[in-house]
This record gives structure tokens, sequence and C-alpha cells, in this order.
């Protein structure tokens, strides 16, 4: 039997092979069909977009509107995670929006608003239905979720439970002076605390503390101020000296006053007879900034008495340093005067008080009332200080109440009163959980 050839000739003579060109036959048919296919995905792609936007823009205006409405009837929810619901016919009725904005394809939609308070925001969820394919009824709601969602179609659910709350204070704490206290103002009590958290009250770990309340008290001490007095006596020097003035023979001992103290310095002063020297051990000060040591003053050295609190000593430079103050009389020629001890009121027999000749009694203990009076005010210096205490008012809550959180239904139905109400008692906290559920 005579086998049929694949194979057969052009026009122009020249063998043909049918098998590929049957497949480039096929191939060109199956490129246009792709072709087509891509046209008219690309078709209803678009055209999917142009009515999923045209959707979100009436969504967008209806909720515009409806926040504006209930805003102006002062109807919008208060208290959190509540809502009120709406009818779109309502809108058109209250003449809010025409039936031109949510018209598709001559077809008006109807529908409900929801509007809830979530935290300091409204979450409006707008439902339509009889609107051709801007009907969202029959869309299946997504599975709750914790996280809000970016979404036209969005709803959020408050869930409720509550701890109950009792409402405790401290005992007040001691008195603190003012160098006890941190020197800044703390950013969420508004006042400044101790230093040490230890000086406030113990409350349990798991108290909420409300408020850390602050009292003030002045505080009050004194010293007496004393001179010496003096009767007779020669011709004595107006002033003090150290060294013998001219045409005076001798000093008086008992008008001994010391000079103040000379500034702390890394050379040795000059000694003389009526000087007296001090040795301390100096160091250079520094702070840390950025990793890297700033030293105050150039590096100098310091006594730590003068170098401000916030420096560091550098303890592996130091130095010997010094400080001097001389001892002074008055000086007399004839007759030597007698001088009282230090006194605060002059002594009998006395006529005379040295007013350069004073000094200072201890200081009293601290007081809550002033010692000055008229009596004592000529010589009694006051210092007033004032003084801090602390109370801490704080919660204690219960366990959670309910084993799983309920709706708002639920939680007014369990406690027999309104949102609102609830949430104005002082003797629970209410915790609020939020879920977010959405429609494509």
């Amino acid at each position: 039997m005579q086998m049929i050839r694949e194979e057969y000739v052009d026009q122009s003579g020249v063998e043909v092979n049918q098998k590929e060109r049957d497949k480039k036959t096929i191939m060109r048919g199956l490129f246009f069909l792709g072709v087509l296919i891509f046209i008219i995905i690309l078709y209803f792609l678009f055209k999917n977009l142009i009515e999923k936007n045209y959707c979100h823009k009436m969504i967008d205006k209806i909720s515009s509107v409806a926040l504006s409405y209930t805003k102006d009837q002062n109807i919008l929810p208060k208290s959190e995670g509540d809502y009120i619901m709406l009818s779109l016919d309502t809108l058109i009725d209250k003449k809010q929006i025409t039936e031109k904005d949510i018209t598709v394809n001559k077809k008006i939609a109807r529908g409900t608003i929801k509007i809830t308070k979530y935290k300091k925001e409204y979450i409006v969820t707008v439902e339509l239905k009889d609107c051709d394919y801007c009907d969202s009824s029959k869309r299946k709601w997504s599975k709750e979720l914790s996280k809000k969602p970016d979404k036209k179609i969005l709803d959020v659910i408050a869930y409720y439970n509550y701890y109950n709350k009792t409402n405790n204070y401290t005992d007040w704490t001691s008195w603190y002076t003012n160098e006890q206290l941190a020197p800044d103002i703390s950013k969420e009590y508004n006042i400044r605390l101790p230093k040490q958290k230890s000086m406030l009250p113990k409350i349990a770990s798991d108290a909420k503390i409300i408020s850390i309340d602050q009292e003030t008290q002045e505080y009050y001490r004194y010293r007496d101020k004393k001179w010496k007095y003096y009767r007779g006596g020669g011709n004595y020097t107006s002033y003090f000296s150290s060294i013998q003035p001219s045409g005076y023979s001798s000093y008086d001992p008992a008008t001994l006053k010391y000079t103040e103290w000379s500034a702390y310095s890394l050379n040795y002063p000059e000694k003389k007879t009526y000087r007296e020297i001090q040795k301390t051990t100096g160091f250079k000060w520094y702070v840390e900034k950025n990793g890297k040591k700033i030293y105050y003053k150039n590096g100098n050295y310091f006594v730590s008495t003068d170098v401000p609190d916030t420096y560091i000593k550098d303890s592996k430079q130091s130095s010997p340093m010094y400080r001097y103050r001389d001892k002074s009389w008055r000086w007399y020629v004839g007759e030597k005067r007698t001088y009282s001890s230090y006194s605060s009121s002059m002594p009998r027999g006395f006529t005379n008080r040295d007013d350069e000749l004073y000094t200072f009694g201890a200081y009293s203990n601290w007081s809550d009332t002033s010692s000055l009076n008229a009596n004592n005010s000529a010589y009694r210096v006051e210092e007033s200080d004032t003084r801090y205490r602390y109370r801490i008012h704080y919660n204690v809550y219960s366990f959670a109440i309910f084993e799983k959180p309920v709706t708002k239904e639920e939680f007014e139905k369990k406690l027999q009163l309104p949102l609102a109400d609830l949430l104005k008692r002082e003797d629970m906290k209410i915790d609020i959980t939020y879920k977010f559920r959405y429609k494509n």
C-alpha cells in the first residue's frame, strides 16, 4: 500500500512540510485567542475598578452626610463603644441626601448606617442593598480581627468586661527637705518627688496609682546673734589689724577676729606668725557627654565644695591645695578696755557694744512654729524652709468578673443599667475590647 506523503509543493514548486504548516496555524490561532481573552479580562478588571470606585465614593458621601446630620441633631453616641443606627431613607426624607446621589444603574439604594464611637473617633458602617453592583447586603462579613483593617465597609464591635474597684489613700509620709527631693518636676505627676522611691508610701504591686498628693509646710529654726560689750579703756583703733599700726603699743587679745578664709590654691601661702593655713586635696572634675569627659573650668584643680554637684571627681588626678586666714585685733594705747563674753543683751556694768565683735549661737531645732517676735527681733535671726510630705491615692482591682467580654447589649442586661451610667461608676473599672470585621 502506498504511503500518503506529508509534504506537498507550493506554487513555486518548493516542497512544504504539512505538519510544520499546521503547527504554525494553530499557534497563530492560540495567539489571537490569548489576546482576545486578555482584552476581555482587562475590560472586566477596568469595569470592576470603575464600579468599585463609584461605590466607594457613594459610601463616602453617605458617611459624611450621616456624621454631619447626627452631629447637628446631637444624637452621636457619647459612650465609648456605643452606637446608633440610621436608615438611608431617613437621610432622604430629611433632605440630607438626594436619590440621585445613591442611584446605581437607575436603582435607588436602600440600606442602614451604623455609627460607633471608637475611642476618640467615629466609625461609620454603611451597608447598601437593591443597588446593582454596589449591593453589599449579600456579602459575608469577614471573621473578627483585633487590628483595624483599611477597608471601606468596616464594622467595629465593642466587648465589655469589668473589675470591682476600691478607692484607697495611704498615710502621709514624714516631712522631707528640699534637698531630699529630685531637682525636676515629675512629668507623670506634675510635682517634685523624693529622690528615692523608697521614701514614698508602699502599695501593693497590682495597685493602680491614681495620683500622688503633696502637702507643704513651713518650718523654722533660729540662731541668736551675740556681741562683746566693753567698758572703760584708752584709745583703740576703729579697725582690726594683723600687724601693729603706728602709734599703738599693744593689741587687745579679747578683740581677736579672723579674716575670711582665702580661696583654695595650689600655691603654699606665705607663712606669718598670725596666719592659719589649712591643707586639703584638690581634684579635677568632669561630666561625661557622648562618651567623652568634659572637665570643669579647663581641668583646673578644685575642692568638692567649689564644684557643682553634677560633676564627678577624677580620683586619678589630684594635688595638695591650701587656704589661709589671718588673726587680727583692735590695737590700743593707754588703758585697756574690759570686755564681756559674747552676749545677746548688754550685761550689767557694760556701757558699750563692739559691733564688729559678734558671733552666732547654735541653730535651734526645726519647728513648724516661728519663734521670732518683737522682743527678740533685735538679735534673733530666723530661717524658714519648706518641707514636703506625700501620700498615694490608688485603686485596687478584683479579677475580671466575666469569663469572656460581652457585647454592649449583654453588658447592660447583666448589670441592668445603661452603658452611659455604667461608665460613670466609681466602684468599677470597665475594660473595652474592640473587634473589627469587613466586607470586600
